[in-house]
């Protein structure tokens, strides 16, 4: 858990980028395999659900780096599935709008608000990572 605490103080610094996911699944995965925590693999991809949002919004911001494009999901998310029931929930509750749905892989939408989406999206993190390390 001390570890993981870097990434929570992160998140609560309004620091924490996308960049971050691969290394808090690394040492989600660490204390899974010490038994500290149950990982499962509707974890993993909800974590690569965040990570593909938190990319979005560096894009927003023009912060991302050049190999993210604005709403391409394929290389981040591995179960569109989770991806859409997000995104929906975030839809309905106005922390996104104009959402569409691009045969071809995309995912495109407007962020109205980048404060409270970001807020948002750090809550799902921070609330999952809690949920993990209580169980």
């Amino acid at each position: 858990m001390q570890e993981i605490k870097i990434y929570i103080e992160k998140i609560n610094n309004n620091k924490f980028r996308s960049s971050d996911i691969p290394l808090v699944l690394k040492i989600l995965d660490q204390d899974s395999k010490e038994g500290l925590i149950v990982l499962t693999k509707g974890d993993i991809h909800l974590f690569q659900v965040y990570s593909f949002a938190l990319q979005q919004l560096e894009l927003a911001e023009g912060t991302a780096s050049s190999q993210i494009h604005a709403g391409d999901w394929r290389q981040a998310v591995d179960d569109l599935s989770m991806l859409k029931q997000v995104m929906d929930e975030m839809e309905e509750k106005k922390v996104i709008s104009k959402v569409a749905w691009n045969a071809g892989g995309m995912a495109i939408f407007e962020i109205p608000d980048k404060d409270c989406y970001r807020d948002h999206v750090y809550c799902l993190i921070r609330t999952h990572l809690n949920k993990l390390y209580s169980r």
